[in-house]
């Protein structure tokens, strides 16, 4: 993060912000109307078309034109709250403007937020500097003029609904659409266009005239036309005209009189322009007359041809500024701030009278010469200024601001002064050649990404072995960190590579899956085209790391083409600077304390300190802290490359042990595991004695704690109007707050390697070494897991305020009930977001607002303490289904009752059941006793209020809850082990509610898994008799399906026999099917003979006979024995008791005329009782025999006469 040398005082960063759509669906364009251009071409047919972004198969070309803006810029709404913000950017050859807000908050009332992009598309491109937008008081509505190469001015009004709901577009387009030709643009050409109000239009002509369009009101359709120009009509202009005097811009010759920048004064009496012949007019709106004029550097009165023939670049963007400054010394109603490209130099005019080309206008520092020393800062001798502006301070000129943005060939660098017009000439000439602060672009650059150690390219071999994970798990977490590439980048660039893959292997089919499979699956066969022959894993792996390498510089190529700087913009209202790039939007922010520390290593170290840098390190604590720091990280970075990632690695495994040592111990374990000692040099030691100034004995603990607590500081706030979060201010706050925690990480990290070097030195014995590793750590440990929601991203995204949730409700209509939408969203957003405004933010932070509100924004997550914070957040991705998350998670929690708990849901979730039980057990005790309150655990209502009764109320509530869960997974081995652990927690009878219900449970589960046992001793506890009936009904019909009738009958049944007979009994009534159907009949037989009831169970078997007779398709086959095996045991039963006993009462057949005509389940409608002897058995058996018998000699007919086969 070190800046280079020269560069200026580093006090500010870019927080770069991906331009992506909000949600599928969410961009909208408009194919605008337009004149016939050519006699052959058709008029283009005004549509409204709903983009759907197809990433997949986009070539360079496409990616350009789709998202690489040629020019662009902000506009920021006066009249209106929301949106004020908008984001502008011309893409696809000029011919599509594409507008969408880019606000950071709006009201927590609004229910819609503005978060469609609309593109206009228009026949012919749009012209250089010929966009303008403006804000109408009378609409909340925005305001749109763009003038084409085919001289069409058009003037388009965007309702607000146009941004915040799909349905209000939904109207012709010729209603907020309007064109116009005006007549000077017949043979003329526009060359620049500027909007004072929605009424009125400034356009500058290639031959140096000024159109003045008004209209009254916004109904009317015709501009009235008012031009300004310079009658200086001779033969020599003429001439001019095609010789030195005109400028080629565009495929137009700009006369040297063709105004450059044109504006309006505050009081609206004067227009005043620079033209690209250097000078400055002013023209009088009323009379038409010129006013003052000068050369931009007040050099008309020397006698210099060359100077009079210099001519302003047609390119050059901003040349003026009004600044609405009245007063001073000289009288000056206001300023207009000139910049010379030709000297590099700004101009402050004073204006006392614009009509008064001698008194009117003065040079407020004629004395100075304002010169940004861009030379000094980019170190370069060819740059030329893009943009600048003036920003008023709060009284006047004092504390006023210039912004710049300077460009030296393709770099480009924005910087600022803070400077007092009035002041002194010799300080404020000191100012400007000196207080200078520069813009960090951050880590998102092709450089800083070169910089960043989790970068797969920058590591050697030898250190990227060190890591846990492999090579393509680097490569992906690298390639897919939150806001560092878009879809479109990676989708192109594997577009690209994939080509040389496709032409090496003709016939290929496409690769399909998600991005990241399709991404592996490319790089791994080029890996296999490059293979000659068998080659070992070390081989294997440096081939792969030349195409995951190769991959990277397609997508480092694209990325760098996504960061060309367009323009600089400045919010008036929130005081804060934009910077838009090609494909970024980037905020400009004020570092925090230890960035700015970092970024200005080199000037602490060397002790020259600028102004602005002294001012943001006013005290010398400060300045011993910024010392210490610098000198701690020069310190680590010094040790060998190979360690960084060790130590790393081992802090990280330190961070979450709960071992019961000394902080002593730790600290040497730590140390010896590192080797930290031995790797530390002799000039390490004196570089690092250089750099703090000091010897290290003399470093002393409060200093340490400063240093750790450096970014903590609050200011007092006021209440305001509560608001919520846009996307884009959510998006901002997670780019900075991935910045910040990686700036604090490694600051911990350095002061962790000095804390425990000295450890090994003599140091004072005042030196508290354990207060401040523990202070260490515990940042470490809130570091880690903050990193860890900022960069990973879950697939069930959560709204984050009122807006949101319509918006999710809206896509959960459209993608169905999966919730997995396909946007991006980090757990930070998605638990957190809804909480960016709980702290009400200070006035007037400008630059510091996202340095700030980030800090206020994380501190949410430990708000309470971190083992709270921790616990929801993981009670968060439980309830979001985010088991995968939550399992990785699940290292950072502590070992808690409540944390404990919540690793048995995440084990239950992925399946685990029986690391679930243990947990759930592990837990039970603390959680069930009243000592526990679930309200002071439990602020996001993981525990549903039905379920948050059974904590804190004793073990069988506890287990019982448990039990219900289990339930809900069927995992009912485990519910029947709690509901036993629950049963034998229970004491008295003053839960016997709780006992009846644990009873049922239990034997349901046990019924579940065949654990019949159990079922029948639950059973039997039941003192339901109720229950217990319908329960022994359950258990045998279980039993019976499950084949388990031998465990049945071993039942003792003390007290239920007649009712297990009855429940027989039914069963084999109601059966329907004897052969094929569970053997009810023979389990009856079997439970009565166990009984000892031998006439019930021959009854049983008799009733079988009957219907086998009545109903058995088998009866007519010999070879079926059931009828002849039935009436043997039925005889073998009879003959076990007295002769007087050896009958039965049975139900008999009635003869009836003609054959019946039975149904299922009419039988017994049709049978009388009767009594049936052995005697009659013996000889019903043996006629059964004779039956057979005759069937198998032919001797007997299959159907007798009368009757009919009865056939089931």
């Amino acid at each position: 993060m070190a800046m280079a040398t020269g560069g200026g005082t580093c006090l500010y960063k870019e927080a770069r912000l991906n331009i992506e759509p909000a949600f599928p669906g969410s961009t909208i364009s408009f194919t605008l109307p337009a004149s016939t251009t050519s006699t052959f071409s058709s008029r283009p047919v005004p549509k409204r078309t709903v983009v759907t972004e197809k990433y997949i198969d986009q070539d360079e070309e496409a990616f350009a034109k789709r998202h690489l803006a040629s020019e662009g810029s902000m506009f920021f709404r006066r009249h209106h709250e929301y949106p004020h913000s908008f984001l502008w950017r011309i893409l696809d050859n000029r011919k599509a403007l594409e507008i969408q807000s880019a606000d950071l908050d709006q009201d927590f009332n609004h229910k819609f937020e503005a978060n469609l992009t609309l593109i206009l598309q228009f026949s012919a491109p749009i012209r250089p500097f010929c966009v303008a937008f403006a804000d109408s008081e009378e609409r909340d509505a925005l305001t749109v003029f763009a003038i084409t190469t085919a001289n069409e001015l058009y003037t388009i009004t965007l309702h607000r609904d146009f941004f915040m709901k799909p349905a209000a577009s939904e109207q012709e387009i010729g209603d907020w659409c309007k064109r116009s030709s005006p007549t000077l643009f017949t043979n003329r050409v526009p060359y620049r266009l500027v909007a004072p109000s929605v009424h009125e239009l400034l356009v500058s002509l290639d031959d140096g005239a000024i159109l003045y369009m008004t209209k009254k009101n916004k109904d009317d359709v015709v501009w009235s036309e008012a031009t300004y120009q310079q009658n200086n009509w001779s033969l020599g202009s003429f001439l001019s005209w095609k010789g030195q005097q005109s400028v080629r811009f565009d495929n137009a010759d700009l006369d040297s009189s063709a105004a450059a920048a044109i504006s309006l004064s505050p009081d609206n009496k004067h227009i005043f322009s620079v033209c690209l012949n250097h000078r400055l007019r002013a023209w009088n709106v009323t009379s038409g007359k010129p006013g003052v004029q000068r050369d931009l550097l007040d050099e008309n009165h020397r006698a210099n041809e060359k100077a009079a023939s210099y001519f302003i670049g047609p390119s050059q963007s901003t040349l003026m500024a009004i600044v609405n400054i009245p007063g001073g010394v000289d009288g000056a109603l206001y300023y207009v701030v000139t910049y010379s490209p030709r000297k590099h130099q700004f101009k402050f005019w004073g204006i006392r009278d614009a009509d008064d080309t001698n008194l009117g206008i003065y040079d407020a520092k004629p004395e100075l010469s304002f010169i940004p020393p861009v030379d000094d800062l980019m170190n370069t001798t060819v740059w030329t200024l893009e943009e600048f502006f003036i920003i008023p301070g709060p009284a006047g000129w004092r504390g006023a601001e210039l912004w710049i943005r300077a460009r030296s060939g393709p770099s480009s660098k924005v910087y600022s002064v803070r400077f007092d017009l009035t002041d002194e000439s010799a300080r404020l000439e000191h100012t400007w050649e000196n207080d200078w602060i520069s813009v960090d672009s951050g880590p998102l650059t092709v450089d800083g990404l070169k910089e960043d150690p989790a970068n797969p390219s920058e590591l050697d071999m030898e250190v990227s072995e060190l890591y846990e994970v492999g090579l393509t798990e680097q490569w992906l977490d690298f390639l897919f960190y939150p806001g560092r590439f878009t879809v479109a980048t990676l989708e192109t660039a594997l577009l690209i590579f994939r080509r040389g893959l496709d032409r090496s292997r003709s016939g290929r089919g496409a690769v399909k899956g998600s991005l990241k499979e399709r991404i592996c699956t490319t790089v791994a066969n080029f890996a296999s085209l490059k293979q000659n022959g068998t080659m070992d894993s070390d081989e294997y792996e440096n081939v792969m790391t030349a195409q995951w390498q190769a991959f990277y510089g397609l997508v480092k190529d694209l990325h760098k083409r996504r960061g060309e700087s367009l323009s600089l913009a400045f919010d008036y209202e929130l005081e804060m600077p934009w910077l838009v790039l090609s494909d970024y939007l980037s905020a400009i922010r004020k570092g925090s304390h230890s960035e700015i520390i970092a970024l200005n290593a080199p000037a602490l170290s060397s002790g020259h300190l600028s102004g602005p840098l002294r001012k943001s390190l006013a005290s010398q604590e400060s300045r011993n802290i910024s010392k210490l720091l610098n000198a701690a990280s020069s310190f680590r970075r010094n040790l060998p490359s190979s360690l960084q990632p060790q130590f790393r690695h081992q802090v990280e495994s330190e961070l979450f042990q709960n071992r019961s040592m000394s902080v002593l111990d730790r600290m040497e374990i730590l140390e010896q595991n590192a080797d930290l000692f031995r790797q530390v040099s002799e000039d390490d030691v004196s570089l690092l004695v250089e750099e703090l100034g000091t010897d290290v004995k003399d470093l002393t603990t409060e200093m340490f704690l400063r240093a750790i607590a450096l970014n903590q500081e609050t200011e007092p706030t006021r209440p305001s109007s509560k608001k919520q979060i846009t996307r884009f201010g959510l998006s901002a706050l997670v780019r900075v707050s991935q910045e910040t925690l990686d700036t604090h990480y490694n600051d911990m990290l350095d002061l962790l390697v000095l804390v425990l070097f000295m450890i090994e030195e003599d140091i004072s014995e005042d030196f508290d070494a354990p207060d401040i590793f523990t202070e260490i750590m515990n940042q470490l440990k809130d570091c880690t897991i903050l990193t860890w929601l900022v960069s990973t991203v879950w697939s069930h995204q959560a709204s984050t305020g009122p807006s949101s949730e319509v918006m999710m409700t809206s896509l959960h209509e459209t993608f169905g009930s999966s919730r997995k939408f396909p946007i991006t969203q980090t757990v930070l957003e998605g638990i957190f977001g809804h909480r960016s405004f709980n702290t009400p933010l200070p006035r007037g932070l400008k630059t510091r607002l996202f340095t700030y509100w980030t800090r206020e924004w994380l501190s949410e997550v430990f708000k309470e303490n971190f083992d709270s914070g921790v616990e929801e957040i993981m009670g968060v991705l439980l309830l979001q289904k985010e088991y995968t998350l939550a399992l990785d998670f699940s290292r950072f929690l502590s070992e808690g009752n409540w944390a404990t708990y919540l690793k048995g849901r995440m084990h239950m979730a992925l399946g685990e059941n029986t690391l679930a039980s243990v947990c759930f057990q592990k837990a039970a005790y603390n959680l069930a006793l009243g000592l526990f309150n679930l309200d002071d655990n439990d602020d996001i209502a993981f525990i549903p209020d039905t379920e948050r009764v059974f904590f804190s109320e004793g073990l069988p509530k506890y287990y019982y809850h448990i039990l219900g869960l289990f339930e809900k997974t069927k995992a009912f081995s485990f519910a029947a082990d709690f509901a036993r652990l629950s049963l034998g927690t229970l004491r008295g009878k003053e839960d016997e509610d709780l006992k009846k219900e644990l009873l049922e449970r239990l034997f349901s589960a046990s019924i579940a898994t065949s654990r019949f046992d159990d079922a029948y001793s639950a059973m039997f506890r039941q003192t339901d008799s109720a229950l217990k009936l319908s329960n022994l009904q359950r258990l045998i019909t279980s039993m019976i399906q499950q084949s388990r009738a031998e465990s049945l009958l071993k039942f003792p049944f003390i007290g239920f026999t007649e009712n297990v007979d009855s429940i027989l009994s039914s069963l084999c009534h109601n059966s329907l099917n004897l052969t094929s159907g569970p053997p009810y009949h023979h389990i009856l037989y079997s439970f009565r003979i166990s009984r000892g009831n031998f006439r019930g169970a021959a009854s049983i078997l008799y009733e079988r006979l009957q219907r086998l007779k009545t109903t058995s398709t088998q009866i007519h086959n010999p070879a079926d024995e059931s009828l002849t095996q039935c009436y043997l045991m039925i005889i073998n039963t009879l003959s076990s008791v007295t002769k007087e006993e050896a009958y039965i009462l049975a139900e008999k057949r009635i003869d009836e005329v003609g054959p019946p005509h039975w149904g299922i389940g009419q039988a017994r409608n049709i049978l009388k009782r009767q009594i049936v002897t052995l005697d009659t058995l013996r000889k019903e058996y043996q006629a059964e025999l004779d039956r057979v018998a005759a069937i198998e000699s032919g001797q007997f007919p299959f159907v007798e006469a009368g009757d009919e086969m009865d056939i089931l």
